[in-house]
């Protein structure tokens, strides 16, 4: 072969092998640039709002009551889910969508940016005079639950003149920020500043120097409270430069208190807030629901932190680069006074309970035996501290006896709260039982009154129960003992046996003792290591926690197909309990869910802990909550879609966990 041909052949070859390698190189520059693309695709953007057209009315005027989703793109989203509206009747609702345009000034001009806007709208009666709250609503936006804030509504004779009159929205109005026009206009800014006066009865500390860096304001929402009526109080971060961080040195102790958790911020979310012509930028550090124990004057101690501040008039501060400063500054203390509760009128029956709360009493099981226990369940629930709250001496009906009480209690950081009493309840015998009312007594410091409330009468019948049932042996008297024992004894006089020489039927060696010995001792490790192998898993791998949970799940699925609400909200919240228990195993006693979610690793808790406490609020919602504050929530369709998110949630808990790689 010619020495040029083979020069060409080696020269196309070596061409053939760099356009290989040429071309794997640039399907990889493709993949990891199109990995980069997607990983740097920001998920989308959304803010949700609640907001009312006004926020005074008169007894007889009604309010437009407006949750909003707004994005820069479309979204998905499940209806709002509302609170219960114990203060309200709602007359009508309707929803709306709408797109527009704002024109914003960017680095290369003045563009468009569209934002689109879905309000969903309710006309809402008041039943009463007062403050009254429209508690916290949840929006699941892209698979996310989110809560909009509480909104009050004063109602009174003549308020109208004082509310913030708009006009009726025909996609709702949120007065809860201005535009970006008003924004600038300082007019706009002095009218807001005359609008954010302290809460109404309440008392608002406010800064004696805008040349301070930063200080802590208290706000509280009454002066003066009944012993055991609730007290709310915030503390907010003012300043007028940039925080770079902020220590904690003391939060109040609070002492005189019953204290319940609202929010303690994770991290500060500024707003901003005109005073006395000062910008300043404004950010939640904690809030508190305070019940006072005793009367007198109670005092609010105060918040202490530490903070590192860039200087605002620094030309380098908004880059993070100008002079910082570090003080210490507290709040100042508030007092409040308490009032004793008033003698007069006091029903014989109260117990303590201070606030507006509904009774009900139910019966879940439809398959009750004699002798055999079953679960009589009396729940409280509405606004005020119902942690405080203990029912009068149950005398149960004639032939049925208590040997157990249990209870449950929670606060929710809107105002309410629920306590729910489980006795345990053993019928003696077959046939109909009428348990009576459950009647207590509270005080409503709204209305300043006692109230009465009452359960209603409760007929049960009961089947007739096997004669092993648990609890049937307690039926036995003395005398029935004796004479069984007495009938099992052999009729007619006996001879004692007369044993006259013992012999063995075989004489064992010390080789044969030994032998059997041996074996015996050789079965007996073979039995333990047979129940050691079924009991411990030896062997065989444990099925992954995912798989367990999947389960769990198929049968709440089969309980919403049903329409079985009671049963998908006590198999959520038992849910819930196993999954995290599973993970933090035995690091905690208390099977509570949120005691399990406090010990979960911090991962857990920041990506997942707002989801799974909504979810569980959702769950316990249906299990424990009267039927008829249960709306569209029991309808299958919901039902499935809040079984979906909690499998959603714990399946990422498990990743993030890594439980099945462990239990594999």
């Amino acid at each position: 072969m010619p020495h040029g041909t083979r020069t060409g052949e080696a020269m196309s070859f070596s061409k053939l092998v760099v356009l290989r390698f040429a071309n794997i190189v640039i399907a990889l520059a493709v993949l990891f640039f199109a990995s980069v693309g997607v990983k740097a695709q920001a998920p989308a953007k959304f803010e949700v709002k609640a907001s009312v057209d006004r926020r005074a009315i008169d007894p007889s005027d009604t309010i437009v009551f407006s949750v909003s989703i707004e994005s820069e793109e479309e979204v998905d989203f499940q209806p709002p889910t509302l609170p219960p509206l114990a203060e309200f009747e709602v007359l009508s609702q309707w929803q709306g969508k709408e797109v527009r345009a704002n024109l914003i000034n960017t680095p290369t001009g003045p563009q468009f940016k569209s934002v689109r806007r879905v309000v969903f709208n309710w006309q809402l009666s008041p039943k009463k005079l007062g403050s009254l709250t429209i508690f916290p609503v949840e929006v699941v936006v892209e698979g996310k639950s989110v809560r909009t804030g509480a909104v009050s509504v004063q109602v009174a004779s003549g308020a109208r003149s004082r509310g913030l009159a708009k006009p009726a929205p025909g996609f709702g109005n949120d007065d809860s920020e201005a535009s970006p026009d008003e924004e600038e206009d300082p007019f706009s800014q002095l009218l807001r500043r005359g609008m954010r006066q302290a809460p109404q009865g309440g008392a608002r500390t406010l800064p004696k120097n805008s040349n301070e860096a930063f200080f802590i304001q208290v706000e509280t929402d009454k002066a003066e409270a009944y012993v055991g009526e609730q007290v709310t109080v915030s503390f907010y971060l003012y300043t007028t430069g940039m925080i770079r961080d902020l220590d904690t040195l003391k939060y109040p102790s609070l002492k005189g208190f019953w204290k319940e958790d609202i929010e303690i911020a994770t991290h500060l979310n500024f707003q901003q807030e005109v005073i006395d012509g000062v910008a300043y930028k404004k950010a939640l550090l904690a809030s508190f629901a305070l019940f006072p124990i005793k009367e007198g004057q109670a005092v609010i101690d105060s918040y202490k932190a530490k903070c590192t501040v860039l200087s605002g008039n620094d030309p380098f501060g908004a880059l993070g680069m100008g002079r910082a400063f570090t003080y210490t500054k507290a709040s100042e203390p508030q007092k409040i006074k308490v009032k004793p509760l008033p003698l007069e009128g006091r029903p014989a029956d109260f117990s303590g309970a201070v606030g507006d709360f509904q009774v009900t009493a139910r019966i879940e099981s439809n398959n009750v035996v004699a002798n055999e226990p079953f679960p009589f369940k009396i729940r409280f629930e509405g606004r005020g501290n119902a942690k405080l709250i203990d029912i009068p001496p149950f005398q149960p009906p004639e032939g049925m006896e208590l040997y157990d009480k249990q209870n449950d209690s929670k606060f929710f950081g809107w105002g309410t709260s629920f306590k729910e009493f489980t006795l345990q309840l053993i019928p003696r015998r077959d046939g109909e039982f009428v348990i009576p009312p459950i009647t207590t007594s509270m005080f409503d410091p709204q209305t300043k009154k006692y109230v009465t409330r009452s359960t209603e009468e409760l007929r049960l019948r009961v089947g007739a129960g096997s004669a092993g049932a648990r609890g049937g042996s307690q039926n036995f008297t003395n005398s029935q003992a004796k004479s069984e024992a007495a009938a099992a004894k052999p009729k007619g006089p006996t001879e004692p046996l007369l044993i006259e020489e013992f012999k063995p039927k075989s004489q064992w060696t010390l080789a044969q003792a030994v032998g059997g010995a041996s074996g015996l001792y050789l079965l007996v490790l073979m039995a333990l290591g047979f129940v050691a192998s079924r009991e411990l898993g030896w062997g065989r791998g444990r099925p992954r926690l995912s798989r367990r949970i999947r389960v769990r799940v198929r049968d709440l699925d089969a309980f919403s197909s049903k329409g079985d609400f009671r049963k998908v909200g006590v198999g959520g919240v038992n849910l819930m309990t196993f999954a995290l228990s599973e993970i933090v195993g035995d690091r905690v006693s208390d099977r509570e869910v949120l005691k399990l979610l406090e010990a979960t690793p911090p991962s857990i808790r920041q990506e997942c802990g707002p989801t799974i406490q909504a979810v569980l609020q959702r769950f316990e919602h249906l299990a424990f909550a009267p039927e008829s504050v249960i709306s569209d929530e029991k309808q299958p369709a919901n039902l499935k879609s809040l079984i979906k998110e909690a499998s959603k949630v714990l399946e990422r808990v498990v990743q993030l966990s890594g439980s099945d790689e462990q239990s594999a």
